[in-house]
């Protein structure tokens, strides 16, 4: 059985949407645990109208937190994780049963956002494509060294005894890829195409600035502890190309002074252009009318992560704390007990 968990605060109308998505799956043999991290906004009107179980966590504690709550909780031997702000297409959930019936050997699982956000506008669109295109060199089905916990599928016995999310993770950040980096040194996850979601993206530059900000400086601390790049959204040529983007700002502004640095700058720009290519090239045969836009919202958000790296390289090297990260992300998380 699937035991669907899903953490929660003050999520409005989106919980109810997921909800919805899910009743119209047919798949049957289910159980639906929403974890609510201490919400002002009451879901007993919403447990009414979904067949679902609420557990409370004592105070806001964070979705790793929830999450954890959520899988002492579960009685079915798989657990999928979905953030509240998603909707499963029609045949999501019946992928995730068919792929861990067809598959006893493996253990992870990490499904895909649609091209297509939930919300409109610029910004959603532009994300919706963007996560879409760190895909599109995959396989249907293919191992991948990233965890993704807006839509994710865990063994319960292999989620429990590695100790579920680290809970030093007090907000959404990347507790879900610090979890799997400890999954892929026992098994491998896997990226299944088949399971598809739709995702509401923050719609303004301002929150996707922030998001990018917080994140970029928390995975360069992971980073330095782990030594690696992923082989799916954290690439190394994705990694070049927003460090392209940066590096081509101070180059610019020195060509005011120095007119032969526009030609370091403008080299900068070209790489960072290249190393998107594919991403460029998927915008021009699926929204060609968004390519300057999305250009330029790209380009500040490569900026943005650079400034990041920068702040979090730092840190790291003078032996300060990048806020909202454990100061030791190496330390062991002790195995769940089961309830």
């Amino acid at each position: 059985m699937i035991s669907i968990v899903i953490p929660t605060h003050n999520p409005g109308h989106k919980l109810e949407r997921l909800l919805q998505s899910i009743a119209e799956s047919g798949v049957e043999e289910k159980e639906i645990i929403v974890v609510d991290d201490s919400s002002s906004q009451c879901l007993k009107e919403t447990a009414s109208r979904f067949p679902i179980r609420i557990a409370r966590t004592p105070r806001q504690s964070g979705p790793a937190t929830a999450r954890n709550l959520g899988a002492r909780l579960a009685g079915g031997d798989i657990l999928l994780f979905l953030d509240d702000d998603v909707v499963m297409e029609p045949d999501a959930l019946r992928e995730v049963e068919r792929f861990f019936e067809a598959h006893p050997d493996r253990h992870a699982m990490i499904g895909v956002y649609s091209s297509e956000p939930v919300n409109r506008g610029l910004l959603p669109r532009y994300k919706a494509l963007q996560c879409f295109s760190f895909y599109q060199n995959h396989d249907e089905i293919s191992a991948v060294s990233l965890l993704w916990a807006a839509k994710t599928a865990i063994r319960r016995e292999l989620f429990l005894s590695l100790g579920g999310f680290d809970e030093s993770f007090a907000r959404p950040s990347m507790e879900d890829l610090e979890l799997g980096r400890r999954i892929t040194k026992q098994t491998p996850i896997y990226l299944n195409r088949r399971v598809v979601v739709r995702h509401e993206f923050p719609s303004t530059l301002r929150r996707n600035m922030k998001d990018h900000f917080d994140r970029g400086s928390l995975w360069v601390r992971l980073f330095f502890r782990h030594k690696r790049f992923d082989n799916y959204l954290h690439t190394r040529r994705r990694g070049f190309s927003r460090l392209a983007a940066f590096a081509s700002v101070p180059a610019f502004l020195a060509s005011a002074f120095y007119p032969p640095a526009a030609i370091a700058g403008a080299a900068l720009l070209l790489a960072y252009l290249a190393a998107n290519a594919d991403f460029w090239i998927l915008v021009l045969k699926r929204r060609p009318r968004d390519f300057f836009p999305f250009l330029g919202i790209d380009y500040v958000l490569g900026i943005t992560l650079g400034l990041a790296a920068l702040r979090a390289g730092s840190a790291e090297l003078l032996g300060r704390v990048v806020p909202g990260l454990a100061p030791d992300v190496d330390s062991p998380v002790v195995p769940i007990r089961d309830k």
